[in-house]
C-alpha cells in the first residue's frame, strides 16, 4: 500500500516514538493494539501506516497465507484517549479513498467490541459490523490460571496435578540466547501436529513473529517463562502488559508428550506477571477446534 507513507519494516527512531505514544493514548483492551504486538509481525504483514486527521491509521497488507484476507486496517487509534464520530469518518473516508486509488474494497479489521458503537456512528450507512467469532479473544482471572480452581477448569487442574506428580522441572525467564533452543522446540511440536495441517500452517506463519519476539526477550516489556525438564526446553510463553491490570500471552508452546505441561507453562507465565495484573488475554483461538 504505497499510499500508506510509513512501514514498519523500516522503523525509525522518530516512528517507534509516534506509534508508541498512540498505542499508549487508549486501553483497546485486545491483544494486538500494542506496540510490540504490531512490531514482531512486521515481516509477515508488511504493516504501513499514516496519520490521518489526527489518527494513526494502520494497514495489514498480509502476505503468504493470510494474503487471502487481502489488506485490511485496524481502528484508528487515538493519541489523546478520546474518539470523535465527525473526525473518525473524515479519516475513513481517506483512507477509503487510498484503499480505492489501488483498486481494494476498505476492510476494518478486529475492531475492540467497546468501540463498536464509535465505529457505527462513523460510518453510519456506508458500512457494515460483522461479528467473526474465532476472532474473539479469552480473557481469564490470573490467579484461576495459577490456581486452576472451580469446576470449569477441573479438568485441567488434572492435568497440572499430573505433571506436578510426574516430572521434575526447571523454570527459568527466556532470554535472546534460547533463541536456537526455542526454534527446534517449536520444530518438534510441528512434528507432532503433522496430521492438523491447520495447525502446522499456523506454526509455520507465526515464525517471524516468534523470532522477532525472542530478540525482544530480556526487556523490560516482555514477561516469560521457559519450562526444562531434563534439562531440555519443552516449553515456553511469551507475553506482554497490555494495561495495568490485563497482560496477554501472544506465545505458548508445549511439548504435548507432557501430559499437563501446557498448564504448567501457562501457570508459570502468570506467576511473572506483576501482581498489579487481575486478567490474562489469551488471544483468539483461530478456528482450531483444540484452542477452542
Amino acid at each position: 500500500m504505497n499510499s500508506f507513507g510509513h512501514r514498519i519494516s523500516e522503523l525509525t527512531k522518530e516512528d517507534e516514538r509516534i506509534l508508541r505514544e498512540y498505542f499508549a493514548g487508549f486501553d483497546y483492551r485486545g491483544a494486538s493494539y500494542t506496540f510490540l504486538a504490531t512490531y514482531i509481525w512486521k515481516d509477515d504483514y508488511e504493516i504501513c501506516w499514516d496519520v490521518i486527521e489526527g489518527y494513526l491509521c494502520m494497514v495489514y497488507c498480509m502476505t503468504g497465507e493470510n494474503a487471502r484476507y487481502g489488506p485490511a486496517m485496524s481502528i484508528p487509534l487515538t493519541k489523546d484517549g478520546t474518539y470523535d464520530p465527525e473526525r473518525l469518518r473524515r479519516a475513513l473516508l481517506e483512507c477509503r479513498r487510498r484503499f480505492e486509488q489501488e483498486g481494494l474494497p476498505l476492510t476494518v479489521r478486529n475492531i475492540p467490541a467497546h468501540l463498536a458503537d464509535v465505529m457505527r456512528e462513523a460510518v453510519g450507512s456506508e458500512g457494515e459490523l460483522v461479528r467473526i467469532p474465532y476472532a474473539d479473544e479469552y480473557v481469564y482471572l490470573k490467579d484461576k490460571l495459577i490456581d486452576l480452581s472451580g469446576r470449569a477448569l477441573h479438568k485441567k487442574k488434572n492435568h497440572l496435578n499430573f505433571f506436578l506428580r510426574s516430572y521434575e522441572y526447571e523454570v527459568r525467564p527466556v532470554v535472546p540466547g534460547m533463541k536456537q533452543e526455542i526454534l527446534e522446540l517449536s520444530d518438534r511440536i510441528k512434528e507432532l501436529k503433522e496430521n492438523d495441517p491447520d495447525e502446522v500452517d499456523d506454526l509455520e506463519e507465526e515464525h517471524n513473529a516468534l523470532n522477532n519476539m525472542i530478540d525482544m526477550a530480556g526487556s523490560e516489556e516482555v514477561y516469560s517463562a521457559a519450562v526444562f525438564i531434563g534439562g531440555r526446553l519443552e516449553a515456553f510463553a511469551l507475553g506482554e502488559l497490555i494495561s495495568g491490570e490485563m497482560a496477554a500471552e501472544h506465545f505458548e508452546k508445549a511439548n504435548s508428550s507432557y501430559r499437563g505441561l501446557y498448564q504448567l507453562v501457562c501457570r508459570e507465565f502468570c506467576k511473572a506477571l506483576p501482581e498489579s495484573v487481575i486478567y490474562v488475554n489469551r488471544e483468539e483461538d483461530m478456528g482450531l477446534p483444540n484452542l477452542r
